[in-house]
Formats: C-alpha cells, sequence, structure tokens
C-alpha cells in the first residue's frame, strides 16, 4: 500500500479490514473451519481455540504477504509456522489453497537458518525484512507469546528467545 498525497491505493485483490489490517481478497476467502477444529476440538487438539484464532489471523497475514512479495524470503514466526504445518498436512487443501491464491503450489523451506553462520545471518535478514514488510501492512509485529521450544529434528524459523535459538541448538 503506498500513500500518494493522502489518497491510499491498494494492490488490486487486497480487501480492507480495518486500520493497518489489508488482507488479499483470495486469503480472506480461504476456509480454515476443518483445520480449526483438527487443531482445537479433537483428539490431536494442539492449542485453544483463542490462541487458533490468533494464529490463524497472523498466518492469512503471513500469506498475504507472500502473494504480495512472491520474490521475498519471508520467514514465518513460530505461532505461523504451527499453522502452516497443519495446512500442508491437508494436503488436498494446501494444494487448492496455494493454486487459488498464489497461481501455484508454495513449497515450504523448514532449514533455512541451520547452516552455519552465512545462513543464520540469511535467516535474520529475511526475518527483519518480513518484520517491516508485516509492519508497513499491519502495524506493530506481535511478539510470540508463547515460544516453543524447537525439537531435535526441527528447525528454526522466526528469530526468538525460544530455547530454540541458542547456538547450534537446532543443529
Amino acid at each position: 500500500m503506498m500513500t500518494l498525497n493522502r489518497v491510499e491505493v491498494l494492490p488490486a485483490n487486497a480487501v480492507m479490514l480495518g486500520e493497518n489490517t489489508l488482507l488479499s481478497f483470495e486469503v480472506q476467502c480461504l476456509n480454515f473451519e476443518r483445520l480449526k477444529h483438527k487443531m482445537t476440538q479433537t483428539a490431536e487438539s494442539e492449542i485453544s481455540e483463542e490462541a487458533w484464532d490468533l494464529a490463524e489471523k497472523e498466518y492469512r497475514r503471513f500469506l498475504t504477504l507472500k502473494q504480495l512479495y512472491p520474490g521475498v524470503s519471508l520467514v514465518p514466526s513460530k505461532q505461523v509456522d504451527q499453522i502452516w504445518h497443519a495446512h500442508i498436512l491437508d494436503t488436498r487443501a494446501y494444494r487448492d489453497d496455494c493454486n487459488a491464491v498464489f497461481g501455484r503450489f508454495i513449497d515450504h523451506y523448514p532449514y533455512f537458518g541451520i547452516y552455519g553462520d552465512d545462513d543464520s545471518r540469511a535467516l535474520n535478514t529475511a526475518f527483519n525484512e518480513t518484520v517491516a514488510l508485516y509492519e508497513s501492512h499491519f502495524g506493530p509485529y506481535p511478539a510470540e507469546k508463547n515460544p516453543m521450544r524447537c525439537g531435535d529434528d526441527h528447525a528454526c524459523h522466526a528469530p526468538s528467545e525460544c530455547a530454540c535459538r541458542v547456538p547450534t541448538a537446532c543443529k
């Protein structure tokens, strides 16, 4: 979004849902009800409905940024990454949603930042760019309220103070 003489110009596919809440129309139309039910209401429940609602809002924002900036390496927060992983596991819905939003399948590369100092610096640079883009569209970047510890087999994503951010913890 840019401002020209106090006139805001939005991307053609954007929907304004409130102050600093720009979502693309395609992302706004995604239906995550089945995924929400699985993640919050079944034996496989992983998070509360309240936590889901916040994570879904952030995931939609992340997808909007991926759509608006297709050439930029965006780094998801742990909260967003949790929803992204769950979305990917519903392979048919994920494939269809990617085609609807991006016109192609979006791969998830979970190893960014774990292959040495240069890769770690690239992750931090990409994260800083993600935060800047996020804040230009949505306002202040939310802090991770409940950082999750990365397991031995889980790659790092957005830099945070969770236990997996210590040197060599994710290698």
